[in-house]
């Protein structure tokens, strides 16, 4: 009887043990996370992208008009990847999800002011895949013009030649703790690192190579000597 006690209460402490698994954490909060002046801020150019309320009469959300949204905040996404381990190559980094499985992402307008356009605040914290609390980490900050929204992903905004951009990598020395599948992670996640202010940029219009240019153009002079040959 003794033996078979012992044995389910070590099936049931396996079982939490596994139901409960820690994984390590990272915070995106950055404004109100560094001392003043040294928040990161997203710009395109040199002016510092978003606000706290977006602008009272919205444009039209077309990629030709992100110049002019330039103020609106909640037409600039900001998201966090990452992966473990310190100094990834930033191919390797992944986009991060908070402990609920929602993808970790952010306004321009959330959290940020007036006076500090360029900034967000988050409450929000994202898993690092295969890393536990302790552990080290790499993250970046990406980037880009969601068009009212309708853009939830850098590699969408990317294809559709939208403003898109970077940080640098950082490294997290220490994780914090959450447990996987919680809604809030029981543990305080760690600081999200100062990666530096970054810009965004606009797609570029793909353009025709010199050699296709002048391949069409020989092809044209031709098709003209051969009709002339003709006459």
């Amino acid at each position: 009887m003794k033996k078979s006690l012992a044995g389910a209460v070590i099936l049931l402490a396996g079982a939490f043990v596994a139901h409960s698994q820690v994984y390590g954490t990272v915070g995106f909060g950055n404004y109100g996370t560094f001392k003043s002046g040294s928040y990161m801020y997203v710009s395109l150019g040199s002016t510092k992208l978003g606000s706290v309320n977006p602008v009272s009469t919205p444009i039209p959300a077309t990629a030709a008009n992100y110049a002019q949204e330039t103020g609106n905040g909640d037409d600039w996404t900001v998201a966090l990847f990452g992966a473990a381990g310190s100094g990834d190559a930033a191919s390797t980094l992944l986009p991060l999800n908070t402990p609920a499985g929602t993808p970790l992402t952010a306004n321009l307008a959330d959290g940020g002011s007036d006076s500090a356009p360029g900034t967000w605040y988050s409450g929000a914290s994202g898993e690092i895949p295969n890393a536990f609390n302790g552990q080290a980490a790499t993250v970046q900050a990406y980037a880009w013009y969601n068009e009212g929204g309708t853009v939830t992903t850098y590699a969408a905004a990317k294809a559709a030649g939208l403003p898109t951009g970077f940080s640098a990598t950082a490294n997290v020395a220490s994780l914090g703790g959450g447990f996987s599948g919680a809604t809030q992670p029981p543990g305080f996640p760690a600081a999200m690192p100062n990666m530096g202010s970054f810009t965004v940029a606009p797609g570029s219009t793909v353009t025709p190579e010199p050699s296709t240019i002048a391949l069409g153009v020989m092809g044209a002079s031709a098709f003209l000597m051969r009709l002339r040959k003709k006459q």
